[in-house]
């Protein structure tokens, strides 16, 4: 994760003039939210197992690319678990990761700046269960908020963010083979809502 990001910085960094950098060049800017939604239909049984809603954090590496558009890289995060409700017992933890590369449009160039935003990239499912193995699909994300910069170096980030990961339904999920449960989605949506800290250099 650490290289990830570090490679991302310097490659948006990549033919920007130092006082275009100083002035409106990058924008790094940590976040929490609140995740929710998502499904799998069970094979065997025909439930349908939920994702439990939780918090989220992550990271936007973001670069000026004009007065009203932004490159983005955007990284979150997810500790959740995958549940049953007619079974309790079939519960385990999942984290889900997403990794996108993307930009944003602002609607005006106020101090208060609506914005729309999306990307596409990677998801990354990896349960907390022995004997079930990760999972890495292509998801793709829009969504939508408000910039409020009080200075010119520091400012506040509101978004509400929709995912959307598309699955393969000839296969399983989470089992290479002799796994007791065995799981198959054509989409596997999610949304969040995250509040970050904008630090401008």
């Amino acid at each position: 994760m650490a290289r990830a990001l570090a490679l991302t910085i310097c490659l948006l960094s990549i033919g920007t003039p130092m006082s275009a950098l100083a002035s409106d060049g990058l924008e790094f800017i940590p976040f929490v939210g609140y995740r929710f939604g998502g499904s799998f239909d069970e094979d065997f049984t025909g439930n349908s197992l939920d994702v439990d809603e939780s918090g989220s954090w992550g990271v936007i590496v973001s670069r000026a690319a004009s007065d009203t558009t932004r490159y983005e890289f955007l990284y979150s995060h997810q500790d959740t678990r995958l549940s049953d409700a007619t079974n309790p017992e079939d519960v385990f933890d999942l984290d889900i990761h997403y990794l996108h590369i993307g930009g944003t449009v602002d609607v005006s160039h106020d101090r208060f700046i609506p914005f729309f935003s999306g990307g596409i990239g990677m998801t990354h499912m990896s349960p907390g269960h022995t004997g079930y193995s990760n999972e890495t699909r292509f998801s793709l994300s829009v969504g939508g908020g408000l910039k409020w910069y009080p200075t010119e170096q520091l400012g506040i980030r509101f978004e509400m963010r929709g995912y959307g990961t598309l699955m393969d339904t000839s296969g399983t999920l989470f089992c290479d083979g002799g796994c007791d449960l065995q799981l198959n989605s054509d989409l596997f949506p999610q949304f969040e809502t995250n509040l970050g800290l904008i630090f401008r250099f």
